[in-house]
Formats: structure tokens, C-alpha cells, sequence
């Protein structure tokens, strides 16, 4: 128990040299002892003293003097003062003072006295500590017979001491994730919360708020309860988090405590994406039976490279693959092609040889795709025709004829290539030898036949004309027929000689 009252009370003691205290001086002077052709034992003694009750109950310092009993006049000797604390608290303001006779001449002390003058010496020990004991020791001597008394006392201050400590509150928040990762995979975000101070945190709670473009289990506000954390404790959490946007996102957590300390950090991911995009190039028209190529660019445009692509080409009914570049395999009725990884800004060429037996448009779609990058699709067109060929012929019979009578013009037009031939139109112009009487179709006008229109002609189909005239004077007549088709670049013009008599 810690004393609650200050106390200065002084107590003396003597310590006795020589003779002792009782010991009755003479004059100043002190009967010195036969002389003794042997030296003496130094004989020594000893007193105590317990401050303030004077008794060791009620005492909190006890005070021992040891000094020599006997010293020869004019040699150094010494003395000492043993101060012990006896109680279980620390006493303050520790004064030993000493107090010795004239024939006592000082010469110096362990430790320094704070003063020393006139046979008064003062030292002041400060604190002593719980059960604390401190010596002091003077040094001097004697110049003549006699006894020299000394006598100490000592004062002290109790105090009633108790320890309050005073902690900080300090929190560290540390947070990590890859500098960069693909849109397709997941973004492990660690955060790390440690209690670097030096007093116990408690409702320690990280409250993680992700940029747009970043979810976590498709939420994009993040609560974690941390609990308490004592001085130096820290702890971990983990999450994967998805991207739906690239660029760079900043993550940014925040950590509380019911102390009233935070803590932010921030991570940074750059989040990439492989984005293919496809063109495709056809010949606008091929013949019929004859190759033709079809090739494709697959481009990554994006800034990560796109594993795993791959390519898809739809072979059109009726046409049939005459080979493909690169790896490209022909799997129900589509050619696969195996394009690997392309790196960003890198392309891919590939090609396929078709040849069709049938004319018609044909389109070429195509589609590719990657592990991570989205699909995309393109289209191309190539229209296969026939070889159209046009065959006219005309006749006449009879041939000669009479003025008066009539000679019949036949005519007949086939297509003999391997194409459709469309608005098939045919006019016959008469001499004027003759003069047209009938015909099997169209119209006539004057001199002039015209037969009409055929909109198609398939391949190896062919139509028949039959026109009469009338020969109305002599000569050599000169009958024209010209044919017109949309597959002919220019007319077919031919001739028939029929002579009037």
C-alpha cells in the first residue's frame, strides 16, 4: 500500500567513534591507550535508525551507519550510511544529511555530497525504488586524539503512484491485384488489414466499393467484418472479382474501427480484350464449272491476344470445295479452320477453292470466334453462269419463185450453251421483191416481221418461226434476220437470198 501523507520528520542518530557517544570527552580530548608493541585489529561499529517512527513498524526507511571504532590520528579513514526503502511503493525526494564533530576533516564522499561545509554534508538521493537500498561513503581524517562524533538523519517524500498506460490506435490496410489481366478471367483482389498500433482495435470493418466495369458475385459494393485485432494481429480476404469493361479500374477499400482510425488503399488493374473482326473477298461472277476462291482476313483488333480462334465457313448447296488453304476441314457442310492464338494487332489469311455444275448467286458466310474474344461475321457473294451460245438459222422455200406466187421463210433459234438466255427477240425485214402475207407469230408491219419476245431460253431449248411471202416482181431479193438476246453483247444479223422470176 502506497502512503498518502507526506512526511519530513528527522530523526538522529550518533555512531560513536573511538569510545562512542556516552563516552565522556575531556577537554576536547580523548586519553589515548598504553602503547602496544603490536598493531590492533581496526575494531568497527554500527547503528541504525528507522524514519519517521523511529521503529522498523510505521517506518518506510531504514538508515545503518558503519564506521570504525578506532583510527590513528592524522590517517584516512572512512564511514558510511546504508539507506534502504522498506515498503513495496518508491519514495521521492531522498535527503541524507550528516552532521559531524570539528575534529572530522572531509575530504570527499561516494556520491557527492550537495553540500559540505562546517561539519554539515547534505546528499540528496532523489527516488528509491521498491525495496531500493543506496551507500553513501565519506572519506576524511582525524588530526589529533580525541573522538569524533558523527550522526545521520535522513527525510523522504511517500507518494501514492499508479501507472496509467497510454496506447495508440493506428490501422494499416494493404491491398493487392494482378497489374493485368484478360476480360475473361477472374481478378484475385487480396486486401490485408493489420493493427499497428498499440492498442486493441474492435468493429474493424473493410468496405470495398468496385469501379463500373467490376463486380463480385455480381455485386459491386463489398462488405467484410473484421472483428477485433489486437496490437501487431492482422488479417486476410480474399475474393475473385469479374471485368466487364477494359482499361485501367481503380479499386479503392476502406477499413473502420470502433476507435475512430482508418485506413484506405487502392489497387489498379488494366483489364484487356482480344476483339476479331472478319472481311471476306469473292469474285463477283465465275462460269459455270470453272474454280473460284473465296478468302477471308480475321484482324485482332483488340490489345490481348485472341487464343483459340477459329474460323467457320458454310459451304452453299450445290457448290462443292475444291481445296482450302491452311488446316481448314470440311465437317458437315462447313470448312473449319483452326486459326491458334493471334496476337493483338495480327491477322490470319485463309481461302477456299469452290467450283459449282449449276449457275446461281452463291453466298459465302462466315463466322469466327475466340476463347475470350466475341464472334463475328461476315458475308461474300459470287454469282456462277452459263456460257450462252445462240444459234440462228433461216431458210427459204421455194427457191426460185414465180411473181404471184409464195415461198416460205423458216426460222429457228437454239441455245446450245450451258445458260439461261432471256428476251430472245427476232425481226425478219423483207426485200421489196416480196412482200410478207403471214406469220406463225408476232406482227407484221410493212416489209418488216417482227416475231416478238421470248423471255427465257433454257439451255439446249430453241423456237420456231414459219413466215409466208409473195413474190410481186422480179429480182434477186435480199430478206434480213436479226436476233437479240440479253447474253448476246451485240445482235446476230444473217441473210437469205430468194430469187423472183
Amino acid at each position: 500500500m502506497k502512503l498518502n501523507l507526506n512526511k519530513v520528520l528527522s530523526v538522529m542518530s550518533c555512531a560513536v567513534l573511538l569510545a562512542g557517544c556516552a563516552q565522556q570527552q575531556q577537554q576536547g580530548k580523548y586519553k589515548a591507550a598504553p602503547a602496544s608493541t603490536a598493531a590492533a585489529p581496526m575494531k568497527t561499529g554500527s547503528t541504525s535508525a528507522y524514519f519517521p517512527s523511529g521503529k522498523a513498524e510505521g517506518s518506510g526507511l531504514l538508515l545503518e551507519k558503519s564506521a570504525p571504532a578506532e583510527v590513528l590520528a592524522g590517517q584516512p579513514y572512512q564511514y558510511s550510511y546504508k539507506v534502504s526503502n522498506l515498503t513495496d511503493a518508491t519514495l521521492e525526494n531522498v535527503v541524507v544529511s550528516d552532521r559531524v564533530s570539528s575534529d572530522f576533516a572531509a575530504t570527499d564522499s561516494e556520491p557527492k555530497a550537495a553540500s559540505m561545509a562546517g561539519g554539515n554534508a547534505t546528499w540528496n538521493l532523489g527516488s528509491l525504488g521498491p525495496k531500493e537500498s543506496k551507500t553513501i561513503t565519506v572519506n576524511g581524517s582525524s588530526p589529533d586524539e580525541g573522538v569524533v562524533t558523527t550522526c545521520g538523519s535522513a527525510t523522504y517524500n511517500p507518494i501514492a503512484c499508479q501507472d496509467i498506460h497510454v496506447v495508440k490506435a493506428n490501422i494499416a490496410l494493404t491491398k493487392t491485384e494482378p497489374a493485368d489481366e484478360s476480360i475473361c478471367d477472374a481478378i484475385p483482389v487480396t486486401i490485408d488489414v493489420k493493427n499497428t498500433g498499440s492498442s486493441a482495435l474492435s468493429g474493424v470493418q473493410i468496405a470495398d466499393s468496385l469501379p463500373a466495369g467490376m463486380t463480385s458475385d455480381g455485386k459491386s459494393a463489398l462488405t467484410f467484418d473484421i472483428g477485433n485485432l489486437a496490437p501487431g494481429e492482422s488479417k486476410e480476404v480474399k475474393y475473385n472479382a469479374a471485368a466487364s469493361a477494359t482499361g485501367k479500374l481503380v479499386n479503392t477499400a476502406k477499413v473502420t474501427s470502433a476507435q475512430g482510425v482508418t485506413a484506405e488503399a487502392s489497387a489498379t488493374t488494366t483489364v484487356h480484350q482480344p476483339v476479331l473482326a472478319i472481311t471476306c473477298k469473292a469474285q463477283d461472277q465465275q462460269f459455270m464449272g470453272r474454280k473460284f476462291d473465296v478468302c477471308y482476313t480475321v484482324n485482332n483488333t483488340g490489345d490481348a491476344a485472341a487464343a483459340g480462334s477459329t474460323l467457320a465457313v458454310t459451304v452453299p448447296a450445290g457448290l462443292t470445295v475444291a481445296g482450302t488453304t491452311g488446316n481448314g476441314q470440311v465437317k458437315d457442310s462447313t470448312i473449319v479452320y483452326d486459326l491458334g492464338s493471334i496476337e493483338a494487332g495480327a491477322s490470319q489469311n485463309v481461302c477456299a477453292t469452290f467450283v459449282s455444275a449449276n449457275a446461281g448467286s452463291f453466298a459465302f458466310a462466315g463466322t469466327t470466334k475466340g476463347a475470350c474474344a466475341a464472334a463475328a461475321s461476315t458475308s461474300c457473294e459470287t454469282k456462277v453462269i452459263g456460257i450462252p451460245a445462240i444459234l440462228l438459222e433461216k431458210a427459204d422455200n421455194p427457191d426460185p419463185v414465180a411473181v404471184g406466187d409464195t415461198t416460205t421463210y423458216t426460222v429457228k433459234v437454239t441455245n446450245q450453251g450451258s445458260a439461261n438466255d432471256s428476251n430472245v427477240h427476232v425481226i425478219v425485214t423483207v426485200d421489196d421483191e416480196l412482200i410478207p402475207t403471214s406469220s406463225s407469230a408476232g406482227t407484221i408491219n410493212g416489209q418488216v416481221v417482227d416475231l416478238g419476245v421470248v423471255p427465257t431460253l433454257a439451255p439446249k431449248d430453241a423456237v420456231s418461226y414459219s413466215i409466208v411471202a409473195k413474190g410481186v416482181k422480179a429480182g434477186g431479193a435480199v430478206t434480213k434476220f436479226t436476233l437479240k438476246s440479253d447474253m448476246l453483247a451485240s445482235p446476230i444479223t444473217a441473210e437469205e437470198s430468194t430469187t423472183v422470176y
